[in-house]
């Protein structure tokens, strides 16, 4: 693969700090996004769903 776009909703309550604390987390954490990573062009947001 050479890029991904994603989307992720979230429904939740917490601010819009806290929605981008989690999605740095996503990307500095989450094992699915750092196993693509290395050799795949990675773009998104994480947003309020409904929004």
């Amino acid at each position: 693969m050479e890029s991904i776009d994603y989307e992720i909703l979230v429904d939740t309550d917490e601010s819009e700090h806290r929605l981008d604390l989690l999605h740095d987390n996503v990307k500095k954490y989450g094992t699915v996004y750092n196993t693509v990573a290395p050799g795949t062009q990675l773009s998104g947001v994480l947003k309020r769903a409904g929004t």
